[in-house]
């Protein structure tokens, strides 16, 4: 149970679920956005009506459905901006992405969650692309599992094991293993766990304390990858790590 906070506002609580829904579906209606959180249509249709005067929320003028607007992803890429590891770590990805020519990201980890702070898309035609400030599973990331693995104290209880795809590991003694190998191996392999036909190689950024804070990884389509290929992405990947080196 989550511990009482006294300073809740909760109206406040209920109408950014109502816009953390909206980002998330991309654009739903009156009736749905009641569906999904319980509240009641007059309500919701208040609360739209002050984002939408905000600029925060528009509506559709063919099907009337509500979608969250370009000055949401302006105050989502502001903050990534400002957030000082990413400036380190930009010239890094840049680094690898000219040498392997593939997408690179750099991510950390929230509530159990993979949240994507910074990217390369490759340009090939075949890319599967998630966006800066996406939220993914940590437990079937190759990003969430390489700094899980270097984390203390992981809460397994917290954990919803859900399969994402045929190979996503939904048992908690075998992700313990995989966090134990990575910790062997320094570096983290997800094959197809959180979207078909992609693999994931990443390694953790790593404190003062040895503690994992972010990670960078490389996603490789399966069509483009292969053992002399993997082998080379992850010595990319840990010799940019090296030249980083430890952050506070």
């Amino acid at each position: 149970m989550e511990p009482k906070n006294d300073y809740n506002i909760n109206s406040l609580v209920k109408s950014m679920n109502i816009l953390e829904q909206l980002i998330q579906k991309g654009e739903m209606s009156l009736l749905e956005l009641a569906e999904q959180s319980g509240m009641g249509k007059s309500t919701i249709h208040r609360i739209l009506g002050t984002f939408k005067t905000m600029g925060y929320v528009d509506q559709n003028k063919d099907n009337n459905k509500y979608f969250p607007t370009l000055k949401i992803f302006e105050l989502g890429t502001k903050a990534a901006d400002r957030i000082p590891m990413k400036k380190i770590i930009k010239p890094h990805l840049e680094e690898i992405f000219e040498k392997c020519h593939e997408t690179v990201n750099f991510a950390i980890v929230d509530n159990n969650e993979v949240v994507f702070v910074d990217k390369i898309v490759t340009a090939e035609p075949l890319r599967i692309e998630l966006e800066v400030g996406r939220r993914v599973p940590a437990y079937c990331s190759a990003l969430g599992k390489s700094i899980l693995a270097f984390t203390d104290n992981v809460d397994l209880s917290k954990i919803d094991f859900k399969k994402m795809t045929e190979k996503t590991v939904d048992c908690p003694d075998k992700f313990l293993e995989q966090l134990a190998t990575i910790r062997k191996t320094g570096y983290a392999v997800e094959n197809e766990e959180f979207i078909d036909g992609l693999t994931c190689l990443a390694v953790p950024i790593k404190n003062r304390s040895n503690k994992a804070v972010a990670a960078i990884s490389i996603a490789v389509p399966n069509v483009r990858l292969n053992d002399e290929k993997k082998e080379e992405f992850i010595k990319l990947l840990q010799e940019a790590v090296n030249r980083i080196g430890r952050v506070e």
